[in-house]
């Protein structure tokens, strides 16, 4: 009987052992590879190496994360029209993963790997899903961020208030506020975030002194929002402050805005 014993013990370690390859003990595990780690700032630092000019040109897309082979097609896209427009930088305005699992993010991230040029991902509602925000936080950085490219300040805000249980926070309106001050090192800013303040995923206690810190130092040229899918540019205030909505990956179109002296033109490619 000890025998026996003995030896379905050996069998069951041997057939363990063997199949740890095969299965996934869980899909919530983050365990990026250095290529997926801290993304935003490694593309932050090849932006610093190209040299600026008086135009800035860049592609946006976003909301990719039931659309991967078009996001895919997307990078292709962009890498064939950058040979001729030489974009400055991609923007993609959130979403990347569905569920917020971690296998999802590095989907999304695997084909945007392949850009020819430096790319910027802001943190959508669907990528908070599960543990997705620390996968975001691993992958590409902080919630929000900015840069300064020529005379322009680009504020990646994170605007996803019903994913913070509409705590008062979310975004972050002093932080908004202190990026948005004039500086001698930047002329203008551009205002990037997910969902936008006519949307009920938007904290409708925050949306007041959300615009009237957009508006308060005359130096926004325009806001930049995903979540909705379409193309669409707007004023939902009144104010100056034209909002762009662009292009989801499942129309299989792209928006690239050009910046040029305080002035801007917004544009499509199909692909």
């Amino acid at each position: 009987m000890k025998n026996i014993i003995k030896i379905l013990f050996l069998v069951s370690v041997v057939l363990f052992t063997s199949c740890t390859d095969a299965f996934d003990y869980s899909s919530y595990v983050i365990d990026f590879n250095e290529i997926n780690c801290g993304v935003n700032n490694k593309n932050l630092q090849k932006l610093k190496t190209k040299s600026t000019s008086d135009t800035i040109k860049i592609a946006f897309t976003g909301d990719s994360h039931r659309f991967y082979d078009e996001l895919e097609s997307f990078v292709s896209k962009v890498n064939e029209v950058n040979q001729i427009v030489d974009f400055d930088f991609v923007v993609h305005v959130g979403d990347i993963a569905d569920f917020g699992l971690p296998k999802q993010y590095l989907w999304g991230n695997s084909y945007l790997l392949n850009l020819d040029i430096p790319y910027f991902v802001l943190l959508g509602n669907h990528d908070m899903v599960g543990n997705g925000g620390q996968a975001y936080q691993k992958m590409f950085g902080d919630y929000n961020f900015s840069f300064i490219y020529g005379d322009v300040k680009f504020v990646f805000l994170n605007s996803n208030s019903r994913e913070f249980q509409f705590n008062g926070k979310v975004p972050d309106i002093n932080w908004l506020d202190n990026q948005l001050k004039p500086d001698d090192d930047f002329r203008y800013a551009v205002v990037i975030f997910h969902v936008p303040p006519t949307d009920a995923d938007f904290d409708a206690n925050l949306t007041e002194s959300f615009h009237e810190t957009l508006d308060k130092y005359n130096n926004v040229l325009f806001c930049v929002h995903g979540h909705l899918h379409h193309f669409e540019t707007y004023k939902p205030f009144s104010d100056s402050i034209t909002y762009i909505n662009v292009y989801g990956t499942e129309y299989r179109k792209f928006n690239t805005i050009t910046i040029y002296n305080g002035e801007y033109n917004v544009s499509e490619y199909a692909f």
